[in-house]
Parts: structure tokens; C-alpha cells; sequence
């Protein structure tokens, strides 16, 4: 292969890089049970997430809401290069920033998991395919703080 076709395959892979990543949906398993709310990445979410999941105590829940993705909290920049997490612009907003744990690719209805003042974490901000859906099964379990198991 000559040295010019290389740089240009090179080249086209780091303009498409990012670009495939805003196409790819986030893929989580949200779970929750009769004591915790458990948010499970699957397959590359992952990786960019830097863990195999979140559990969060149902104690430990404010709120659970679909918030516009310019109500969810702020990723700082100083967070852009932070190990097991992960932040491009528009693109991508994963794993844990600032005490809060996303999984957001460039959806604007996000689902936000508020937590109390002493939970581990401030809040979850996360992405599904139909958010009001999860929302609603969410709610309706966590309300009634099931003794089963729901998975969605």
C-alpha cells in the first residue's frame, strides 16, 4: 500500500471515528428490584463507561424525570480526558463526571436519575431508546418498591 493511500485511510478513520460513535445508541440494561436501581452497560457502553454497572439504592433516589440535555447537569472540560470515563462534545458523555454517572450519546430526552445529598452519586444521566417508556416502568416500580425483579 503506498505511504499516501495509508495517511488518507488513516485520516478517514479518525474523521469517522467520532462519527460513528454519535450513530451507535447506547445499549443499558436498567433494572430494578425490590432495594436498588441497577444500570448495567452492555457491550462498548462498557468500555466508554469504565464499568459493568451502577447500583444505586432506591433509599437513595430524589427523583427520576426526562430532562432536555440542556438541563442535565454540565460535564466540565477538565473532565474530557479522565480515566473510565469519557466526554467529546455532541458526540459522546460517559462514565462518571463530577459525581455524576452518563451514558449519552447525542439524545436530547434523557432520562435523569436524581439522588439524594448522601448517595454515591449526584445523579445519573442516561439515554434509551424510548425514555418515557423506561420512565414510566421506572417510576411505577420504584413507587411501589416491588419484591420482584423488573428488567428493561
Amino acid at each position: 500500500m503506498s505511504t499516501g493511500l495509508a495517511l488518507a485511510t488513516f485520516l478517514g478513520l479518525i474523521v469517522a471515528g467520532p462519527i460513528a460513535l454519535m450513530r451507535v445508541p447506547t445499549h443499558l440494561q436498567l433494572t430494578v428490584t425490590d432495594t436498588a436501581l441497577l444500570i448495567e452497560p452492555q457491550g462498548l457502553d462498557r468500555w466508554w463507561a469504565g464499568t459493568g454497572s451502577v447500583e444505586v439504592p432506591l433509599a437513595a433516589i430524589a427523583s427520576i424525570r426526562i430532562v432536555p440535555r440542556s438541563e442535565a447537569p454540565a460535564v466540565a472540560p477538565k473532565h474530557k480526558l479522565r480515566p473510565g470515563a469519557l466526554h467529546i462534545d455532541g458526540v459522546i458523555t460517559a462514565g462518571v463526571h463530577d459525581g455524576t454517572f452518563w451514558d449519552v450519546r447525542d439524545g436530547d430526552q434523557l432520562l435523569m436519575i436524581t439522588c439524594r445529598p448522601e448517595a454515591e452519586f449526584k445523579a445519573l444521566v442516561l439515554q434509551f431508546a424510548n425514555p418515557f417508556a423506561t420512565l414510566t416502568r421506572t417510576r411505577t416500580v420504584v413507587a411501589h418498591n416491588a419484591s420482584r425483579s423488573t428488567t428493561f
